[in-house]
């Protein structure tokens, strides 16, 4: 090669230029931002989720349209109809995202009590306090699952899967419980949570139409006390009982019984002779 070929080979094989950090970090800062506004969408989308929870709750499930909850939500019908595409697949997300929120929360209660009957009231408390008049959306949006799931073949998959999930909720924490001890085993761990769910949602539907013979409290009072009798759990019976406690410290109590003499009544007195049709 001729030394002006060389020349010019060397001019166009340039070594790369240096990196540059302004413009490697300036890229950085692009992806971030771009990532930005993705975690935005979610967070919109969550809370436009949750206002069309308080519009099923307060307006039913069949009277909820896309313009109460872009009203509720502050997103434009549009942004919706994007996000959701129908009107029944916006109310599945929002009937989805209550349970699965509900479930979460209670997941996590259940998680710091160590205490299986403890954990046992905290759901049937929380499940039966949604139920009551001013209370939070999940009882109301439970009763309208109910309604969309008998006519609707996807809703009625949810609704299902959410009860499985209540009940494996029940009867994970009866589980515990037997074996711990502190649970009488004479029924199913399943059984049980059949039954618990049964009853939170038997005084449930009075509680939400505030029926004035049915109170939170005493619909929590009632329900664990029909556990209670499911389970027996021992735990639960601690303090003793006063006048045994007393009766066993007595001195009259705690005096040896008399031995008995054979046949003699006195020591160095004989015994009457026995009748003859005593024998």
């Amino acid at each position: 090669m001729s030394s002006a070929g060389r020349q010019y080979a060397a001019a166009t094989q340039a070594p790369d230029p240096a990196p540059d950090p302004a413009r490697g970090a300036a890229r950085g800062a692009a992806r971030g931002a771009a990532r930005g506004p993705g975690r935005r969408a979610g967070r919109r989308k969550t809370a436009v989720l949750e206002a069309a929870g308080r519009v099923i709750a307060e307006r039913g499930a069949d009277a909820t349209r896309f313009a109460d909850v872009a009203a509720e939500s502050g997103v434009p019908v549009s942004t919706l109809q994007y996000y959701f595409g129908s009107r029944e697949d916006l109310l599945v997300a929002a009937f989805r995202h209550a349970s699965n929120a509900e479930i979460a929360v209670l997941e996590a209660d259940i998680a710091a009590l160590g205490d299986p009957w403890d954990q046992l009231e905290r759901i049937v408390t929380g499940a039966l306090t949604g139920y009551g008049a001013g209370a939070p959306i999940p009882g109301r949006l439970w009763i309208e699952s109910w309604h969309s799931g008998i006519r609707d073949p996807e809703m009625r998959a949810d609704t299902l899967r959410d009860y499985a999930a209540w009940r494996g909720l029940v009867a994970d924490t009866v589980r515990r419980g037997i074996q711990q001890g502190a649970f009488g085993d004479a029924h199913r761990p399943e059984m049980v949570a059949v039954l618990a769910i049964a009853l939170v949602d038997g005084v449930g539907v009075p509680l939400a139409l505030s029926d004035p013979e049915v109170t939170v409290p005493g619909a929590i009072r009632d329900v664990l006390a029909a556990l209670r009798e499911l389970l027996r759990p021992r735990l639960r019976i601690t303090a003793p009982n006063p006048a045994a406690a007393a009766a066993v410290s007595s001195p009259r109590s705690r005096a040896p019984c008399p031995r008995r003499r054979g046949s003699r009544g006195r020591a160095g007195s004989r015994a009457p002779p026995a009748s003859p049709g005593s024998a």
